[in-house]
């Protein structure tokens, strides 16, 4: 079985507060490349260089233009690669988006579509077409009668609008290195010291590290600083295990508990709980910062700018709000984690499916409702899922997620999917987890709605099945009691 890859982190050990003044120092720089690359090309300007980012570098550095940053060669070389690379994802999302509103208009006529779908596949070719630039067609598109300004006019207005806000860099906290930029050895204690390229030529920064276990050569690594700490992230290649089983198991993300699984086991109970108390503590921290926040305005209003200085800079700051929040994350991120290696050790499964939970938050809901679905992290349960079965061997699929928690998994008939119980006209109340799991394990084998059915269809399929069954149903009552009466 070939080797996959795993996320590790090593850690700093005793490093002095000059090395760590200056790797923040590069991490500020590092950042400010990037933002510039965001705000300078990541618009559609920004897609002539998106294909080749090389272009763009080669032109800093025959202008000097990156002369401006302060940061050794390799170091903005790679900012700049790693922006593109963020600027590409954001694009290719966009463009998705675009073939789609191109597949649902039908104002455009076959040929048309196939057209803006061949310039949509080049980053190239689409920054002329909705640049107004001249370029050569294929033979296949001269010969055809399309209006190539319209679709051209139409791809630009749609990119704009799919495209949104210009990505930004928030952080100045990491930075990447390639094996040109750091260095690995060993002491003669066999403690793992790890060089950093630093500000000043011809000198490397020595961080001793908290484990031994090297990056694997020749691969980027990243420095992420934190509370006076060094974070070093890589990915390390491991052997999977070979599942000893061939259970075929799905699962349900819940509130009140993180996964409840086709066998009616239940992992991470009182999972809410821990919802409930980090929503209370951000309801809480942010009640009384806003009081704080009035009455800074209070005293802006009254003239009085030395008190409302004084309460922005001790009461309003946000680096111990940061750090209480990513501890509560870390908090509730390792509970999640307990429980999802927890069903892989009692279940064994050689086979994990879950719904495809791809939805984005309802806007008419409650803002501590939202709040309960931030702090839940359905996003974060899938990944370790999907890690957690690749280091097990273990095969994860998705299925459609199309009324799973509005059927009964018994008859499928639709029912009343109220908190944590659904109710079946027939057969009362299941367990919603359960209910749900045993939905999602039949959809896996169910040959006619696929992962891509559309919803409005899924249900046509659920009705027309009940629809039959009922009517086997009656068929088969009608029989019974024609036997009973012949026998009478």
């Amino acid at each position: 079985m070939d080797k996959i890859k795993k996320a590790f982190i090593n850690y700093s050990f005793g490093t002095t507060q000059s090395k760590l003044n200056q790797l923040n120092e590069i991490a500020k720089r590092y950042a400010k490349v990037k933002d510039e690359v965001f705000q300078k090309y990541s618009s559609i300007r920004g897609l002539e260089f998106v294909y080749y980012p090389r272009k763009l570098r080669d032109e800093w550095i025959k202008t000097k233009y990156a002369d401006k940053f302060n940061l050794p060669a390799r170091l903005w070389k790679l900012a700049l690669e790693e922006a593109f690379t963020n600027i590409k994802s954001k694009w290719s999302n966009t463009i998705n988006k675009v073939k789609l509103s191109i597949y649902k208009n039908n104002n455009f006529s076959n040929e048309e579509k196939h057209y803006a779908y061949y310039l949509l596949k080049s980053y190239k070719l689409l920054y002329m077409a909705i640049t107004f630039k001249k370029f050569d067609l294929p033979d296949k598109f001269k010969e055809l009668n399309i209006d190539t300004l319209k679709i051209h006019k139409y791809l630009k207005n749609r990119l704009r609008k799919h495209y949104g806000k210009k990505p930004k860099q928030k952080t100045t906290n990491s930075f990447t290195l390639d094996s040109g930029t750091y260095d690995i050895k060993f002491d003669s204690k066999n403690r793992l010291w790890l060089g950093i390229i630093s500000l000043t030529p011809r000198k490397r920064l020595h961080i001793l590290l908290s484990s031994n276990i090297p990056p694997n050569p020749g691969k980027n690594i990243r420095i992420v600083l934190k509370d006076n700490k060094i974070e070093i992230h890589y990915m390390l290649e491991v052997e999977p295990k070979v599942p000893k089983t061939n259970n075929i198991i799905a699962v349900s993300k819940r509130f009140k508990e993180v996964l409840v699984s086709s066998n009616n086991n239940s992992y991470g109970i009182g999972f809410n709980d821990l919802i409930k108390q980090e929503s209370n503590r951000i309801t809480d921290k942010n009640s009384k910062r806003n009081k704080l926040n009035a009455l800074v305005k209070k005293y802006e209003s009254k003239g009085e700018f030395i008190k409302a200085d004084l309460i922005r800079e001790n009461n309003l700051g946000k680096k111990k709000y940061n750090h209480q929040k990513a501890i509560s994350q870390n908090k509730i991120k390792t509970f999640i984690g307990t429980a999802i290696n927890k069903f892989f050790k009692e279940e064994q499964p050689a086979i994990v499916i879950e719904e495809n939970l791809n939805f984005s938050y309802p806007t008419n809901i409650s803002k501590v409702t939202r709040r309960y679905f931030k702090i839940w992290q359905k996003g974060y349960i899938k990944k370790r899922l999907i890690e957690t079965a690749m280091l097990n061997g273990v095969k994860h699929e998705t299925v459609n997620p199309a009324y799973i928690s509005q059927i009964c998994h018994l008859c499928g008939r639709f029912g009343v999917h109220k908190n944590d119980k659904f109710y079946c006209e027939v057969h009362g109340e299941i367990y919603a987890g359960y209910n749900a799991s045993r939905n999602i394990l039949a959809r896996y084998f169910d040959k006619e709605i696929t992962l891509f059915t559309p919803f409005k269809k899924v249900k046509e399929i659920l009705q027309e099945r009940l629809r039959l069954s009922n009517q086997d149903s009656r068929h088969s009552l009608k029989a019974s009691q024609s036997e009973s009466e012949m026998a009478h």
